[in-house]
């Protein structure tokens, strides 16, 4: 008995050995694995603190070449969250107008927003997809989800997006009004429902976004409510003439799939 019980010292104390270091790893393979995950998309140096609390300074690299810094942002990894089978992380950032707040749920093949509250100029998401540089969108857009799951065939769960003071260098019109998307998800597809929340252009619409292809297929109209003369050519440029007044409003964008496609932790 003896033996066995000298045996069990250095087991129990490779064992605590071992979670100490699990508990002490450096913040550096937080940001490995996120630069991993992301594919090199989201980086984050220089860094401090351990791999289950710390902060760093984030940057986005979308397009690839282009950085776009979210300032110091600070992160927490509850241990007890791997139980579940993925690695959930709440995130929070705010740097020259940019603001992120939300639930990290990273997984082989699909990612989690949970509790997300995020604002952003109207310029900064046309840097991230540059066509929209075109029509030079100005205001704020919000974006918000309770539980929202990604993943290479699926979108669950619901989103919503606001674009105030919304307005565009092809008017002369500002702001042009505020406008609302819905997004809700329950399989390969997702409604979407386009309404106009205030302002004096009219924007409604419903349609659908693909998970497998990441296609946004949207049906509506637009309907100037006041300064029918000054948004004319606006409204000439959205679609066919429907009558009283009404255009049509239609959008298609192929945007890239919304899962990740690194190894689960």
């Amino acid at each position: 008995m003896k033996k066995t019980r000298w045996l069990l010292y250095p087991v129990f104390g490779l064992v605590f050995y071992l979670l100490f270091l699990i508990i002490e790893m450096p913040a550096a393979w937080f940001a490995w694995g996120l630069n991993r995950y992301t594919q090199g998309t989201v980086r984050l140096d220089p860094i401090s603190g351990s791999l289950w609390s710390g902060s760093g300074k984030l940057a986005i690299y979308y397009p690839k070449t282009t950085p776009h810094e979210f300032g110091t942002t600070e992160w927490r990894i509850n241990p007890f969250w791997l139980l579940t089978g993925r690695l959930q992380l709440s995130l929070q950032a705010e740097h020259q107008g940019k603001r992120v707040k939300t639930t990290l749920g990273l997984s082989r093949n699909s990612l989690l927003l949970k509790d997300t509250e995020a604002e952003f100029s109207a310029t900064f998401v046309a840097q991230l997809y540059p066509p929209l540089s075109l029509i030079s969108p100005q205001g704020k857009v919000r974006v918000s989800t309770e539980t929202l799951t990604l993943s290479p065939d699926r979108v669950e769960g619901a989103a919503a997006l606001e674009w105030q003071n919304a307005g565009s260098s092809l008017s002369p019109v500002q702001p042009l009004g505020a406008y609302r998307l819905e997004i809700n998800g329950a399989g390969a597809t997702a409604s979407l429902l386009l309404r106009t929340t205030q302002g004096i252009l009219a924007l409604d619409g419903r349609g659908e976004w693909q998970a497998r292809t990441g296609r946004v297929l949207l049906n509506g109209s637009a309907v100037a409510r006041e300064r029918v003369t000054e948004l004319e050519p606006l409204l000439r440029l959205m679609g066919h003439d429907q009558g009283g007044g009404r255009r049509e409003l239609r959008v298609d964008i192929p945007l890239s799939r919304p899962a990740a496609r690194a190894a689960a932790p």
